[in-house]
């Protein structure tokens, strides 16, 4: 790699994210996640930021049942399709976890939600798996995908003095692995005593280290880690989309989606 690169996915689930558990205390909280998106696609537009929305194929089917909403996100697939810049990536359809599921399983989640993606107009190239539970790679690379995130660091790392890792993509299974570097977490629980602006430091750190080294610092989320502390989150992404791009205006620093990056390894 030529220079360092910054790599943003987003885990866009709904509801889905929580459906093989106790998802009623979710509810609440996911009735305001379009919101989240909307503030986030404002974002990365005023910074023209390309972002890898990671989506469950379920979220691609209209219901039409009063919680529809919480289901289903066509609307949603629309909006982030109006800024050409963004990839569709696949997060399974229905929100497995691929290091549990049989051959059939997986196959089944895959091929549903490429098919769908196509009726949509969307190409899946990038796979995230649910929870990061990685498995079936020679079926992803069967079903025309380029590329996956990797698992990464473990959430308690983020307080930590550690400078979030960094990673050169790498082939596995025929895929194009590209490592989460730093979760970019909620204020729920335990981690509302993380102090505020201490991600913005941490990605500041990864981003340093990902340019120091020609390396891609992959920094992801889901929407609903926004939803608590709304404008405190978006102001500290704010200030890593601000950093990025002075970086990446001074020269020193590309930010991609995870296609373009497997694109770039690949050629």
């Amino acid at each position: 790699m030529k220079k360092g690169v910054l790599c943003i996915s987003i885990d866009t689930e709904l509801l889905w994210g929580r459906w093989d558990k106790n998802y009623q205390p979710f509810i609440e909280r996911t009735k305001k996640e379009r919101a989240v998106i909307r503030n986030l696609l404002s974002l990365f537009k005023k910074y023209q930021i390309p972002v890898t929305w990671a989506v469950v194929g379920n979220l691609f089917l209209e219901q039409k049942n009063k919680d529809a909403k919480l289901w289903s996100g066509k609307d949603i697939i629309k909006l982030i399709q109006e800024n050409k810049i963004h990839e569709i990536a696949s997060h399974s359809f229905s929100h497995i976890e691929f290091d549990k599921a049989t051959k059939d399983e997986a196959e089944s989640e895959i091929s549903k939600s490429v098919k769908i993606a196509r009726e949509n107009n969307v190409n899946l190239t990038s796979f995230v798996f649910p929870r990061n539970k990685t498995g079936h790679l020679r079926l992803l690379k069967k079903y025309g995908f380029k590329s996956f995130r990797g698992p990464d660091k473990r959430i308690w790392e983020l307080i930590s003095p550690t400078i979030p890792p960094v990673y050169e993509p790498y082939i596995q299974s025929g895929l194009v692995v590209i490592p989460g570097s730093m979760y970019f977490v909620s204020t729920r629980g335990m981690k509302k005593y993380i102090p505020p602006n201490l991600r913005f430091l941490k990605a500041k750190l990864g981003i340093e280290n990902a340019i120091k080294n020609k390396k891609v610092f992959h920094l992801w989320t889901h929407p609903i880690d926004l939803v608590d502390n709304n404008n405190q989150l978006l102001c500290e992404l704010e200030k890593i989309l601000i950093y990025a791009t002075e970086k990446k205006t001074q020269g020193q620093l590309e930010i991609k989606n995870m296609g373009e990056i497997a694109q770039d390894f690949n050629n």
